[in-house]
């Protein structure tokens, strides 16, 4: 599961898209310790097919949720099973959407040390490519009405099974795109095949290393947070 990621800087992401940048001021900072609920950039096609940043929440709501309050672990969704799931297969059929991210973190849960009370805690990676600074996890977005009436848009991360590199981090890792499939899996027009397909040929050139325990705190945010730890 994938609960926290660092997401870059507005003109960054402006930069690696080639899309045009905003006036001042900008609604987006970096984050190195982005989790749930958050509000985080996301990247889809406008009704001229055009590509636009905007901010989402994550953590999904779906068009037809009833409830006042949103649903919990909307955050994560597993690929193998997204299109049969009710929560996932609207959105996934046709409103889907690129969370840019620097990489993320996973807690090892079979290498443990010692938090600042001395409790054994599970040892936290960033992980990261290695040749390309930006990533794009494969996300979903959602437009939903709250009671009252005001729109809120947000965002789920696709999951599929860990590449080779990190699987002794943990067995699962969000659904990083290879840049020549980011058109594709933006087209409401893709089938479920080749979406598949996309999700298939997922990137999986990844390393990791240990990081600080500061990062089990979301309250944390700096850029210190993705050094190697000691």
């Amino acid at each position: 599961m994938c609960g926290r990621y660092v997401s870059p800087e507005e003109a960054a992401i402006e930069r690696y898209w080639h899309i045009g940048a905003r006036t001042p001021p900008r609604w987006l900072e970096p984050c190195y310790n982005v989790a749930p609920t958050m509000t985080v950039p996301i990247l889809r096609h406008d009704e001229c097919g055009q590509l636009e940043l905007l901010p989402a929440r994550w953590g999904l709501i779906p068009a037809w949720w009833k409830e006042s309050t949103p649903p919990r672990l909307s955050f994560n969704a597993r690929s193998e099973e997204a299109a049969s799931k009710p929560l996932w297969r609207q959105a996934l059929r046709s409103t889907r959407c690129l969370m840019p991210a620097l990489g993320w973190y996973e807690w090892n849960e079979q290498e443990t040390v010692r938090n600042p009370g001395g409790r054994q805690v599970p040892q936290p990676y960033f992980i990261h490519s290695p040749t390309d600074p930006i990533i794009a996890i494969a996300g979903l977005w959602s437009l939903w009405i709250n009671p009252n009436g005001d729109p809120v848009l947000s965002c789920a991360l696709l999951t599929k099974s860990a590449a080779p590199s990190i699987e002794h981090i943990h067995h699962r890792m969000p659904v990083v795109l290879v840049p020549e499939s980011f058109e594709e899996w933006l087209s409401a027009a893709t089938r479920s095949e080749a979406l598949g397909d996309l999700i298939h040929h997922a990137r999986e050139d990844f390393a990791g290393h240990r990081v600080s325990l500061r990062v089990n705190d979301a309250k944390n945010d700096s850029e210190d947070l993705i050094e190697e730890a000691e």
